[in-house]
């Protein structure tokens, strides 16, 4: 119980992270875009661009400031690149048996993942299914196997949407 109150916290905070985000670009993007415009529009441009916007010569002047610290917006990945990389390597992760995917999630649900998995997340999965004991699900040798020929980015993109409870996801064989 205590475990998941703590990854609904855990998952907040992540929204939360990213909307800080956001908004933090969003304003660089409108900083950029003031900056532009006044330099565009040359002497007595913040002053025209002030009343046009309807706010102050000083908030002209911070957004003219903040562009020239603001990062450049096409020199870093998109927000959501990550998201978007798993989502495409779960694509093609050929279809298990439904039951395979219960046992994976069993597994996943009940092991510690931590930093040590980035660099085998397949290997590790295929121990942890060896380590069932025998007749828990059937074809486990072959659901290891499996799991050790997945890359790596595929087998942390199961690992990913079973954590976050998006087993929906997961192509199932018919």
């Amino acid at each position: 119980m205590t475990e998941d109150y703590l990854t609904l916290i855990r998952a907040a905070e992540q929204r939360i992270d990213h909307g800080t985000r956001e908004r933090s670009a969003g304003a660089d993007d409108r900083a950029r875009a003031i900056a532009d415009e006044a330099a565009r529009r040359g002497r007595g441009g913040p002053k025209e661009l002030a009343d046009e916007l309807g706010v102050s010569k000083a908030a002209i002047s911070q957004a003219i400031s903040r562009a020239r610290t603001a990062g450049n917006p096409h020199r870093a990945l998109p927000y959501d690149t990550l998201d978007r990389l798993l989502a495409a390597e779960l694509r093609d992760v050929p279809p298990l048996p439904a039951v395979h995917w219960q046992a994976l999630a069993w597994i996943v649900n009940g092991t510690v993942i931590d930093a040590t998995w980035v660099e085998q997340p397949g290997l590790f999965l295929s121990y942890e299914v060896e380590d069932l004991e025998e007749g828990h699900i059937p074809d486990a040798d072959r659901l290891a196997a499996t799991c050790q020929g997945w890359t790596r980015t595929q087998a942390l993109a199961v690992i990913d949407a079973i954590l976050r409870d998006d087993t929906a996801t997961l192509p199932v064989k018919e």
